[in-house]
């Protein structure tokens, strides 16, 4: 009967390039042949019986498991003693007359070792399997090598195992590598590439140029940090320094480039490199249409004829309050019933257009009495009365932990972007304030951290998907919010939300803070226009330093007469507009009543310069 060699041989244990010395056995046993003699079949070329030919010599041809090619130089050890294989990956030794232990080796390769005696097959073909993994870097474009890429081995199940850097000739090794180990290339700017080890211990990665690096400056040379830099679906932001690096790209794409408070710019890959961009200043100066004098005939020619006689160059256009004012095709909205067709929105764009006016779309988010009156399962709910909570006014709120709401208002949005609208802003984009809220329940612990994290997972989603469709957001936030950087029971945590838009519209009236609020203001904020607004954008621009540029405050463009406030006139009007222009804010907004614009109160349409300061 035919007795194989042994059985499937372990590999050794080594250890990799830069690790430490871990205890580890120099060889891993392995059972006898009975055990396991199908597994076997495969390290046997021959197998014949020492009975059966007579033979007093062993002989071993040692090959790569993996090319089958002979190992020369392979050490072949028996009882102690040890023979070097020939060119041939041959052996020849004495047959042992007893059990013998028998080890076969090869620098980088596994060892194997089993156990032979005197009814061992006398002719073995035993196959080591490579434990170093190598291979090459190069560029896919050129051929040449790639040094000092990062190479990192990770197992099957993607656990780090070890890295290195590639040499000058782009060439790497890792020792004691598994036999199903994974790697990942990181050529720095260039771009990445996979390769796994399985059939074969050498691999050969070619990088494609799939990364583009650049720069974002102002005009006057300084470096800009968060601009947006995207191409397609690649995204990233610039650094401090103005330096970016975008991922997944490739030559000859084109690269748009955006910042808060610059006009937008385009560039084009070349070489994985973009010209350093260099961006103007632009200031948006606008004005307030609501749904009313969007509905009159003469509405908005006459906001027009502001913006073309005076310095604004922006409108501010209702879509969404109580109600959306287009034609909306948003399902939350149409099967609510809470679409009223105020305007024909193809034609307010197009006359915008016309004009070179920049179109921001107002959208009130949570306070929604319509969605909450007919989607009660959304709404704020009292725990007294097992009805909808309502505030002081009587108007009831959706519950902003909804998620189902926040879908479909970023679906309005981005709706709203494609249709032809520069920007979306987000009014009421927090939980109620006014009226007794002791009762309110929202369904879950209302407290300051979960607001936080709903209010602002809200913006970064709407952010993600509004900037996905080429539009930018800015949302409205109470003064004392960006003054104090507190959540004021509502949600709104300036330092939070900044990141995640590209304009803070703060709502800073003189007439809205108290005797005592404003320390530059020696009386009541009202009578101190200029103060109020000055000090509330450094203020909040200490806060969170370097944000000035994403400012664009509301100004009062109204009287309001509580307490014997006195009334607003042009000067009180154009001291905000002074302070916020030398504040540094990239532009401004007037809230009031857009049918009595406050027109004195503007510098000419020479001063408007297109959108640029």
């Amino acid at each position: 009967m035919k007795v194989p060699f042994a059985s499937p041989l372990p590999r050794l244990a080594t250890l990799p390039f830069g690790f430490g010395a871990l205890p580890t056995p120099s060889h891993v046993p392995w059972k006898y042949s009975v055990l396991l003699p199908i597994a076997l079949l495969a390290l046997i070329a021959t197998v014949l019986i020492r009975g059966a030919t007579g033979q007093d010599t062993l002989q071993v041809v040692v090959q790569d498991e993996l090319t089958g090619q002979a190992l020369a130089g392979a050490q072949v050890e028996l009882d102690g003693q040890t023979w070097t294989a020939s060119d041939q990956g041959v052996v020849e030794l004495p047959a042992p007359e007893s059990a013998a232990e028998l080890i076969v080796s090869a620098p980088d390769y596994r060892s194997i070792r089993g156990s032979v005696h005197e009814r061992t097959a006398m002719n073995q073909t035993l196959r080591l399997r490579p434990s170093t993994l190598r291979g090459t870097v190069t560029d896919d474009a050129t051929g040449e090598p790639i040094a000092n890429a990062t190479v990192t081995m990770l197992d099957a199940s993607g656990v780090e195992i070890g890295s290195l850097a590639t040499g000058s000739d782009g060439a790497f090794a890792f020792r004691d590598a598994p036999a199903d180990a994974r790697v990942q290339v990181d050529a720095n700017d260039r771009g990445t590439a996979e390769g796994k080890a399985g059939e074969t211990m050498t691999l050969a990665l070619a990088v494609k140029q799939t990364r583009a690096i650049g720069r974002v400056l102002s005009a006057e040379g300084e470096p800009i940090q968060g601009a947006i830099i995207s191409s397609g679906s690649s995204q990233t932001i610039s650094k401090g320094d103005g330096t970016y690096r975008l991922e997944n790209v490739a030559d000859g794409s084109t690269v748009e480039i955006s910042a808060s408070g610059f006009e937008s710019i385009s560039g084009t890959i070349s070489d994985g490199k973009v010209a350093d961009a260099s961006l103007v200043r632009q200031m948006i100066k606008g004005i307030y249409a609501n749904y009313g004098i969007l509905g009159d005939p003469g509405g908005l020619d006459q906001l027009i004829e502001i913006a073309n006689t005076t310095e604004v160059n922006a409108i501010v256009i209702d879509i969404k309050q109580d109600t959306v004012y287009y034609d909306t095709q948003v399902p939350l909205f149409v099967e609510a019933d809470a679409v009223r067709q105020v305007y024909d929105v193809g034609e307010v764009l197009a006359r915008l257009e016309e004009n070179d006016i920049y179109a921001i779309a107002r959208l009130v988010v949570f306070q929604d009495p319509l969605i909450a009156e007919s989607r009660p399962d959304l709404a704020v709910k009292n725990e007294d009365t097992g009805d909808l909570w309502r505030n002081e006014m009587g108007v009831a709120w959706v519950n902003a932990f909804e998620e189902e709401l926040w879908d479909a208002n970023i679906a309005l949005a981005t709706e709203a972007v494609k249709l032809g609208f520069d920007e979306i802003q987000y009014d009421y984009v927090r939980f109620p304030s006014d009226g007794d809220l002791g009762p309110a329940d929202f369904g879950q612990e209302y407290t300051a951290e979960a607001r936080e994290t709903a209010i602002t997972e809200f913006v970064k989603r709407s952010s993600e998907a509004i900037h996905a469709v080429g539009g930018k957001l800015a949302v409205d936030l109470f003064g004392f919010v960006t003054l104090e950087d507190d959540e004021q029971w509502i949600g709104q945590k300036f330092s939070k939300l900044e990141p995640y838009v590209d304009f803070v519209c703060m709502m800073i009236y003189p007439s809205h803070f108290e005797e005592g609020n404003i320390a530059s203001a020696p009386g009541h904020p009202n009578d101190y226009p200029y103060e109020t607004i000055m000090e509330s954008l450094e203020r909040a621009e200490a806060n969170v330093p370097g944000s000035k540029a994403k400012f664009r405050p509301w100004l009062q463009d109204f009287s309001y007469g509580f307490n014997g406030l006195r009334d607003y006139e042009a000067e009180d009007v154009r001291a905000q507009i002074d302070a916020a222009e030398e504040f540094g804010a990239s532009g401004w907004l007037l809230w009031g009543n857009p049918f009595d614009v406050t027109v004195e109160a503007l510098k000419p349409e020479s001063a408007r310069t297109g959108q640029s300061a």
